[in-house]
């Protein structure tokens, strides 16, 4: 099935089914970053680190106007993994520290990330994460066969319990 916009062969689809070709995947990837950016009153600056994350919000984040303060390169996958291993081996009121406010790549998938770089050709590599929450990222990832929507499912409860 091509991708609905384009009719052109899709690179990316959604547990709904819906699919996205090069262009429509960059569009909305960056659409995501740009929304998340706004809706949060994120800091907008360059990040001076070198890895694949840093890279790409700095290629998208070039032509905002800059706004103070520190970003975090943290991406969907990191987030979700550190939700868990908090809310199982640390105290529960450092979940209000996962909370959207300086993460432009928050609701964005490590797979999304990478296919994002491939297509616009932005070399580099996610770096590894941490040897704790490597085990729950596994443990995420099986979960992750059954409910393909399991990490966006754990930052929504975040979000939706925004008690702290």
């Amino acid at each position: 099935m091509p991708c609905k916009i384009c009719k052109i062969k899709p690179v990316w689809k959604f547990t709904n089914q819906r699919q996205l070709c090069n262009m429509c995947f960059v569009k909305y990837f960056e659409k995501k970053v740009k929304n998340t950016i706004r809706k949060y009153n994120m800091p907008i600056h360059k990040i001076k680190n070198k890895s694949l994350k840093a890279k790409i919000i700095n290629f998208i984040i070039q032509n905002l106007p800059e706004r103070k303060g520190k970003l975090q390169e943290d991406s969907l996958d990191d987030i979700s993994n550190k939700i868990i291993y908090v809310m199982m081996y640390d105290e529960k009121n450092k979940l209000k520290n996962l909370l959207p406010k300086n993460q432009p790549l928050y609701f964005l998938s490590d797979k999304e990330i990478l296919l994002y770089a491939r297509i616009k050709k932005i070399k580099g590599e996610l770096k590894r994460k941490r040897r704790e929450l490597k085990e729950i990222d596994n443990f995420i990832q099986t979960v992750e066969e059954k409910n393909p929507d399991i990490r966006h499912n754990i930052v929504n409860a975040l979000l939706k319990f925004n008690f702290l």
